[in-house]
């Protein structure tokens, strides 16, 4: 049995009438009721009664009329829902994202965007560190993630999507926190409180090298997983903290946030994906992703 004879047959019960129900198909009339004989033939069952004038439906023929649009209707459903698959319409993304690439406007406003444009997709977001997506990635357990620079790792494409500067962050005691911005190297003498390198890879060595290039090695003091944990141990006085300037957003009594005076140093957030990821979904968000950043590059 073949779907097409299920539509054949639907046409006739529907219609009660072999040349109206060609006349649909887009068929003759004889080779339609050769194509109902052969059905009823495999069936063992007389599924539709006919004389002259009319054309009834038998009780098998109405169980079967109703089991075939059954079938029918699923197997349009399933085609539906394949193509709208293949189109990355459909399915589940997940997407990992260091915590302060929330704290900005541009991956909200790419999320908004996207899910506007797929609503159907469900998304996951996962709050990982940049080290953490890279495994992730590699294991298949995230499509795409939002993480720090540099990445080495072969196999993968990182695309810049932000850059910001870096901005100190003080205890609001501290003596330079009333200055509305401040040389780097007037913070050679305090301890300095980190993103651990496990956990923010590219931040510790991008602020040593901006405090080596001010004149000093910074000394660290502590180190944190999270850049909550970081400023609210600067409130409380362990040290100083260089951060990205979006962590501003975190507004905090005991903190004060200033920039740096020039040469300003900037810090990068990339959009991170497996090479050869065939998937429509990811596809289809790289898509939005570079409509939405149209300055972004590999």
């Amino acid at each position: 049995m073949e779907l097409r004879h299920l539509r054949y047959f639907v046409a006739v019960a529907e219609e009660l009438h072999f040349s109206r129900a060609a006349a649909r198909l887009h068929m003759a009339q004889p080779p339609l009721s050769q194509q109902i004989r052969r059905l009823e033939e495999e069936l063992g069952v007389q599924l539709l009664a006919r004389t002259r004038r009319r054309v009834e439906l038998t009780g098998p023929g109405l169980q079967f009329l109703e089991d075939a649009r059954e079938i029918l209707a699923r197997v349009d459903q399933s085609v539906t829902r394949v193509q709208r698959s293949a189109r990355g319409e459909v399915g589940r993304l997940r997407i990992g994202l260091v915590s302060s690439a929330a704290y900005g406007d541009t991956l909200p406003r790419l999320l908004r965007a996207y899910r506007e444009r797929y609503p159907a997709v469900a998304i996951t977001l996962l709050e990982m560190s940049t080290g953490e997506q890279i495994a992730a990635l590699q294991e298949d357990r995230i499509q795409v993630g939002f993480l720090r620079p540099p990445v080495g790792e072969p196999g993968l494409t990182i695309t810049t999507v932000l850059r910001e500067p870096l901005v100190a962050v003080l205890p609001a005691a501290h003596p330079l926190a009333s200055r509305r911005r401040i040389p780097l190297a007037d913070l050679a003498g305090d301890p300095f409180i980190m993103i651990s390198r496990s956990h923010g890879l590219g931040i510790l060595d991008l602020v040593t090298g901006a405090c080596l290039a001010a004149g000093f090695t910074p000394r660290i003091a502590q180190e944190a997983k999270e850049i909550q944990t970081v400023v609210g141990f600067v409130a409380a006085g362990f040290g100083v903290s260089l951060l990205p300037a979006t962590v501003r957003r975190l507004r905090h009594g005991g903190v004060a946030y200033l920039p740096l005076e020039p040469p300003e140093v900037q810090i990068e957030i990339a959009a991170a994906h497996r090479s050869q990821d065939p998937s429509p979904l990811l596809a289809a968000f790289l898509a939005v992703l570079g409509e939405m950043t149209p300055d972004a590059h590999a």
